[in-house]
């Protein structure tokens, strides 16, 4: 932790808690073009450096950082991170999108929520739906990393529709919103009623009073 290379500290402070399709390929693509730093997985645009970050899909993994999984908390509780982003969709669209419609999958995603709660550094929520919407939220996001320097407002719709090109080139299932505002609640329209209200129950249960904390903007607190 207290070697440095470059500037930039080789073990990331930052841990970035995200299900998967919840625009973290989005926040990659714009801190790689605009700060020219390396982010954690596939190679994305940037091969060498240190990371800027590191990623997870389930902040309640153990071991090492691997792939797209890194420990939020260490065996014993402490954490080696200073600061923790989530990124948060929409439960119905997470649950279509990302699991499958398994409620027991949606477990993860409420995992994450409660262990970033509960973590003690400092802490940033950005919703999918502000990302995808509002240049503000990438702007808190560089402030929060560290990189506010680097960006640039004027390269922002270039860089969604480069992020979007890259995506169809790189992820077997393409971008199914392109990036569209209006597109924001597209996969739930594949739930019945009762699979909604279902999830519902299952999220207040799982996660009581931090449903409301965490999903009421979505009707789900």
């Amino acid at each position: 932790m207290s070697e440095f290379r470059n500037g930039h500290a080789p073990f990331p402070e930052t841990l970035v808690i995200s299900a998967e399709r919840s625009g973290l390929n989005l926040v990659r693509h714009a801190c790689e073009v605009l700060s020219g730093r390396r982010t954690p997985g596939k190679v994305h645009l940037v091969k060498d450096g240190p990371l800027l970050f590191h990623r997870t899909h389930y902040a309640g993994h153990r071991g090492p950082p691997v792939g797209p999984f890194a420990p939020l908390f260490n065996a014993d509780g402490s954490t080696s991170y200073a600061k923790a982003l989530l990124l948060l969709r929409d439960p119905a669209e997470s649950f279509v999108r990302a699991f499958d419609k398994n409620l027991v999958a949606m477990k993860q995603y409420c995992r994450n929520i409660q262990l970033f709660d509960a973590f003690p550094g400092e802490k940033l929520v950005v919703s999918y739906d502000d990302l995808v919407s509002s240049d503000e939220s990438l702007r808190t996001i560089f402030g929060f990393l560290g990189i506010a320097a680097a960006f640039d407002p004027a390269k922002m719709d270039w860089i969604r529709k480069d992020g979007v090109a890259w995506y169809d080139r790189n992820q077997p299932s393409g971008s199914q919103t392109r990036g569209d505002p209006g597109l924001l609640k597209a996969h739930q329209s594949a739930l019945a009623l009762e699979e909604r209200q279902a999830l519902a129950i299952f999220l207040r249960s799982e996660l009581g009073p931090l449903a409301p904390a965490y999903l009421a903007r979505w009707n789900f607190g």
